[in-house]
């Protein structure tokens, strides 16, 4: 459930992995997000970013809802762990 992830300044992160339009009156535009979760909750931040893992929680919302677009980057070297580039968009 995606109220189990850690907030940061209300928003939550996920990766796109599915558009869908649902027929109906009216339609209903979906996406299947893949979330990503602090890697730490004692230190969610490294070098002033959200420091994220991707979990296996998968949830279907609509398209609407969705704020914003980020850019999420690996670290290199490392498994599974990600930060967010706030500063591009």
């Amino acid at each position: 459930m995606v109220s189990q992830l850690l907030y940061d300044k209300g928003l939550c992160y996920g990766q796109a992995l599915l558009l869908a339009e649902v027929l109906t009156d009216p339609p209903l535009n979906l996406a299947l997000i893949q979330w990503y979760d602090f890697k730490s909750k004692r230190n969610p931040y490294l070098y002033g970013c959200p420091h994220l893992k991707l979990i296996e929680l998968y949830n279907f919302v609509v398209i609407e809802s969705i704020h914003g677009v980020v850019h999420i980057v690996p670290r290199f070297d490392k498994q599974n762990e990600y930060f967010v580039n706030k500063y591009i968009f």
